[in-house]
């Protein structure tokens, strides 16, 4: 043991020495083999002087005494554990990274320090010795790495399943309300129309227009259920239905319709589209039922009068178009504006809550963005992005 000692003094500045160039060989090698690693690992330099010391405790650790590698060893396996957490929990790592992450540093670190020890220490046992310790410490440090990544992993999908059961627990209490108003209505009124049928008390006139109020109900269910479908589909689904839409007509059809919800004089919709026609790639009912979904909830939300501006043009890089909804309503509170995209999430007396949830899950299948700004008081603009097409037949 009194040999490894002796080689402090002339192996380890060596092996400092080469620290620089086992970190650019490390970073080269995840440049190499994965995609976007800057972005996974954050800022690059933070990292690099982070990995310097801890190649500079490992190299010192080689010549240590051996009660002191025995305490070094349990702390760099506790060190590694809280790196693993950090890249699980803080940085979201996936496995692909942290695996070849964990390779590139065992593989690029042995070479440059076993053929320094192979060239700087002739004694066989000592250099086996060296050798053995280093191994010993690169597996050590890569097994509480890995056992904190899983940990933090295992963390993440347990709250993740905890957040979807709870979701699903909501959504299931907002469908058995929405559900059982028109279910009571329809009890009512069938209660009514027997008892009806029983004494021929009251006209048919009455006896029909309870049908129709029962049908009424009936139909709010069957809408229930058919947007409930909507959110809980694949995805890709629907993808065989889109064609290019041009956005310029599809709007001018749209506010011909809006203009049935609009009371005559106490409301303004002024539309701004471009000069020259935008398309998009989407289904054209999917679209109509997006607009006249924002601009309803823009409407109700200006029922003492108001201005809706909506707005349809190419965003600075030409790549997405811009639809902008933007009225001087009453607002929604700060509180409230992180839930409006919550299935069953509403503030009307009548009206689902799932409007918004559905016109947000169209936009991200077309592969765009919804994004709300509003102030109580003063009214909301909504902004939807949509990949813009160039070309079309």
């Amino acid at each position: 043991m009194a040999r490894i000692s002796e080689y402090r003094n002339t192996l380890l500045p060596l092996i400092i020495r080469k620290i620089p160039r086992m970190i650019e060989a490390h970073l080269q090698d995840m440049e190499r083999n994965i995609t976007n690693f800057q972005e996974a690992i954050g800022d690059i330099h933070e990292y690099a002087a982070s990995l310097e010391s801890v190649y500079v405790a490992v190299a010192t650790m080689l010549f240590e005494s051996e009660k002191e590698y025995k305490k070094c060893i349990q702390q760099i396996e506790e060190d590694g554990y809280e790196v693993g957490v950090y890249f699980g929990e803080v940085k979201e790592m996936n496995r692909e990274v942290v695996l070849q992450l964990t390779h590139s540093i065992r593989t690029n670190s042995f070479g440059y320090v076993c053929d320094l020890i192979n060239q700087n220490v002739p004694d066989p046992e000592t250099r086996s010795l060296l050798t053995s310790r280093f191994v010993d410490i690169l597996n050590t440090r890569f097994y509480g790495y890995i056992n904190g990544f899983l940990f933090a992993k295992d963390k993440m999908i347990t709250h993740l399943h905890n957040q979807k059961i709870s979701i699903m627990g909501q959504m299931a209490a907002g469908m058995a309300h929405e559900i059982r108003n028109p279910l009571c209505s329809i009890k009512g009124f069938q209660q009514l129309m027997r008892q009806m049928a029983a004494d021929r008390s009251e006209s048919m006139g009455d006896f029909l227009n309870y049908i129709d109020i029962c049908i009424e109900e009936i139909t709010k269910v069957e809408n229930l259920v058919s947007d409930f479908l909507l959110l809980a589909r694949k995805n890709d689904t629907q993808k065989n239905r889109w064609e290019t839409i041009n956005l310029n007509e599809l709007f001018k059809k749209v506010y011909h319709l809006s203009a049935y919800f609009v009371l005559e004089g106490s409301l303004d919709i002024r539309l701004s589209l471009p000069s020259v026609n935008i398309f998009v790639r989407g289904i054209p009912s999917y679209i109509e039922q997006i607009i006249l979904n924002i601009t309803k909830n823009s409407i109700s939300a200006m029922d003492s009068g108001g201005v809706l501006l909506v707005s349809l043009s190419p965003s600075a890089d030409g790549k997405q178009v811009v639809l902008t909804f933007a009225d001087n309503g009453v607002g929604i509170p700060e509180r409230q504006l992180s839930k409006i995209f919550d299935p069953f999430f509403t503030t009307k007396e009548e009206g689902t809550g799932l409007g918004l949830c559905i016109c947000k899950r169209l936009i991200e299948e077309m592969n765009g963005s919804i994004n709300v700004q509003s102030k109580e008081k003063e009214g909301t603009v909504v902004e939807i992005r949509l990949p813009l097409v160039t070309s079309h037949k």
